[in-house]
């Protein structure tokens, strides 16, 4: 049997056959649904898109995110604290801290350095105790010595210990005599207790500086200390470390006739000891600071 389509059924069909084609219409309108990328801005390098507000919506860093945080930190504060040079360096220097900031620091050079009268310097012209100003942001690493830089160092009218220059090489020559005690040292200790011309900063410096010349680290000590601490055997001496004595005589200031300054004069006494088999001495040592300038000559040298 045929089916016949009659007219009331080819409307019905008419009818739906126009619903599907609207419905497909609006699916060709409607593009960009949940799930389907909508490029809003204009279009980037590499086909990327730019789209206006998507690092305020995402937090990133240095901007404003939806909360409104800032997360970029306000710039810190510069203050000015009073440190000694206690040595100098092309990139950087040695200072212990005065007034409140205590302690050793190694300082890398800013770009405006002057003297007293406010006139520019370079690093060259920086001595060993000079006292200075430095503008800084106040933050220290955390090390030993601690660390910073400076953005300006001023040149002060006041200085620290000449005498400290001078017991710097004391070291240092010191150190280069019979080479064999310095063998396996892993520690240098530094007994300065007779020693009544320098500051304890001045004194911390100095060991620390004096272990520079046995390449170890280098601390203030004494021989009591270090066989309280069984560090030093009263009869075999010290195994990985070396004991540095100075016995400070006297010190006198004279009237330097016809030059610069004052003379500066210093009678003292030095030794290197690993045992009582092992050591080495400097007796009567005579130094002498005239006209900016540190000689020194040695009594006599002993090995023992």
């Amino acid at each position: 049997m045929k089916r016949m389509i009659t007219g009331r059924s080819g409307a019905w069909i008419l009818v739906l056959c126009m619903a599907v084609l609207i419905g497909c219409s609006q699916r060709a309108d409607g593009a960009g649904t949940a799930g389907t990328p909508v490029e809003t801005g204009t279009a980037g390098a590499a086909g990327e898109t730019d789209t206006p507000g998507a690092a305020e919506e995402a937090g990133m860093p240095g901007t404003t995110g939806i909360q409104g945080n800032e997360d970029t930190p306000p710039p810190m504060e510069e203050t000015v604290n009073r440190f000694e040079i206690l040595d100098v360096k092309e990139s950087s220097m040695l200072v212990c801290g005065l007034d409140d900031m205590k302690g050793l620091y190694h300082v890398g050079h800013g770009e405006v350095l002057k003297d007293v009268d406010q006139k520019a310097i370079q690093v060259s012209d920086l001595e060993t105790g000079m006292i200075v100003d430095l503008t800084w942001n106040g933050a220290v690493q955390e090390t030993y010595p601690g660390q910073f830089s400076y953005r300006k160092l001023q040149v002060t009218e006041e200085r620290g210990s000449r005498e400290l220059e001078f017991y710097k090489q004391l070291i240092r020559d010191l150190a280069e005599v019979d080479p064999g005690l310095n063998d396996g040292v892993t520690e240098s200790y530094f007994d300065l207790t007779q020693m009544e011309s320098l500051t304890d900063a001045e004194k911390e410096g100095l060991a620390y500086m004096g272990g520079g010349s046995f390449n170890v680290w280098g601390f203030l000590s004494t021989p009591e200390q270090l066989t309280q601490d069984g560090i030093m055997d009263p009869q075999k001496g010290l195994e990985h470390g070396i004991l540095i004595t100075i016995e400070e005589i006297s010190v006198t200031e004279t009237a330097n006739e016809g030059g610069d300054g004052d003379v500066i004069t210093v009678n003292c006494n030095a030794r290197k000891y690993r045992s009582g088999t092992g050591a080495y001495y400097f007796t009567d040592v005579k130094a002498t600071f005239q006209d900016g300038g540190w000689s020194y000559t040695i009594g006599a040298e002993m090995i023992s």
